[in-house]
């Protein structure tokens, strides 16, 4: 079963437009102007939000300094430049705003901009974090549990996972539930990780769907239940997630929650195949190979163990030494015997 953990581009998932004018007290006539600034933004007029911010800038006021960083560093109403845009998140840190210690912090980890460096990005997102801000808290969380600037620590993890979910960071949400399921000792717990799966999954967060879906199909967490396990990985595979369209694949393939249907299968497999999903490209390399759900086709079964292969899946390795030349399709198989010991693929 492959465990996936997901990257530092989860650092960036703050919301333009959440963060915006939410970060410090300024003065009336300011705050007159930062509404107007707001309402262009609203219009997507980025050109005159930034006529209207440059006079605040040049002042020095920090939530102008901010929005103006995001600007630059989208390239919306001025050229993008990730340098200008990190000291723009600097300069209105420095001068107190919360969502501008988040962005800062974030370039300090992604290296946009400035050099990499994980202990003063945890110094900027505890700052923001203390304060309540749920990104900074959900991204100080992360830095604890891969231990990036701060020493590794589980539990600490898991304390500020829990104050930015607590706030319905649905990002926060999905990755408390990961660190529960995956948790050695006693911070493990399926119940928890199925709730905050869940809490997540109702916000439309396709991982903790994929993974809400794998509870149930396990009985993990919850009782067990098949046809729960396809309705969320059917929610998730709708969007697009590729693991979510593997796994409900599995499931029409198997029977599992729903009627055996191999068309189906091939389907969601080929949806998956199609954004490298190397188990589905397997799967489906499997399917061409026995004649389920599609004609047997030795030379597109070849082709899918190739690319799977190549992707890493050690079943298409071994399938490749093995699979022959193409030759007349026999009887179709009734079943893919291989296939039903490969386990369904959560993150």
């Amino acid at each position: 079963m492959q465990v996936r953990v997901f990257s530092l581009s989860l650092l960036m998932a703050a919301v333009f437009c959440s963060v915006l004018f939410a970060g410090s007290v300024v003065r009336a006539d300011d705050a007159s102007t930062l509404r107007e600034a707001q309402a262009a933004l609203d219009k997507a007029d980025y050109d005159q939000a930034v006529r209207i911010l440059k006079p605040l800038v040049d002042s020095g006021n920090a939530e102008a300094l901010y929005v103006m960083g995001r600007l630059i560093l989208d390239g919306k109403g001025v050229k993008k430049n990730n340098t200008r845009a990190a000291e723009f998140f600097r300069l209105a840190a420095e001068k107190g705003d919360v969502s501008a210690m988040n962005s800062w912090a974030t370039s300090l980890v992604t290296g946009d901009g400035v050099p990499r460096n994980f202990h003063e990005a945890a110094r900027w997102f505890r700052k923001a974090a203390e304060q309540g801000l749920a990104m900074a808290q959900f991204n100080l969380g992360y830095l604890y549990a891969y231990g990036k600037g701060v020493p590794k620590d589980e539990s600490a993890a898991i304390d500020w996972y829990t104050r930015a979910a607590n706030q319905g960071l649905a990002t926060a949400q999905y990755s408390l539930g990961w660190t529960y399921m995956n948790a050695k000792g006693e911070n493990q717990s399926d119940t928890k990780a199925a709730h905050w799966f869940e809490k997540a999954a109702e916000q439309d967060n396709v991982k903790a769907q994929n993974n809400l879906a794998y509870m149930y199909a396990e009985g993990r967490g919850y009782a067990q239940d098949p046809a729960k396990a396809v309705q969320w990985y059917t929610r998730a595979a709708e969007q697009g997630y590729a693991e979510a369209q593997y796994n409900l694949g599995y499931m029409y393939e198997q029977g599992r929650g729903t009627s055996q249907d191999y068309t189906q299968a091939v389907d969601w497999y080929r949806k998956a195949a199609e954004q490298n999903e190397p188990a589905a490209q397997y799967s489906l390399g499997l399917m061409y190979e026995q004649g389920t759900g599609v004609p047997r086709n030795l030379t597109e079964a070849n082709r899918w163990y190739q690319l799977a292969a190549k992707n890493g899946d050690p079943d298409a390795k071994a399938a490749l030494r093995t699979i022959k030349t193409p030759a007349p399709a026999p009887a179709k198989a009734a079943a893919s015997p291989t296939k039903q010991t490969r386990e369904k693929k959560k993150q």
